[in-house]
């Protein structure tokens, strides 16, 4: 569920503060499938942002994900 009073604008704020920061990601995917997730935001786009994970891999995901809460930064001390 997105917080109430935030916007795409402040939503594309946050995440450009925190390019370069290692961080936790809550990753949904739908029908309850959720994977927590470790890497760092490698860059910004006026749509969508990439992150690079702890594995190498490459994910690009838009600000509405982070809107809509599909997407979710946590504490990067959080570990399973």
């Amino acid at each position: 569920m997105r917080e109430i009073g935030q916007t795409i604008e402040a939503v594309k704020k946050r995440v450009g503060r925190l390019v370069g920061v290692p961080v936790l990601f809550k990753i949904c995917s739908g029908r309850g499938k959720c994977e927590l997730v470790r890497g760092e935001i490698s860059s910004t786009y006026p749509a969508v942002f990439s992150v690079t994970l702890d594995t190498g891999e490459q994910k690009t995901f838009s600000y509405a994900d982070v809107h809509t809460g599909a997407v979710l930064f946590l504490d990067p001390c959080r570990q399973k």
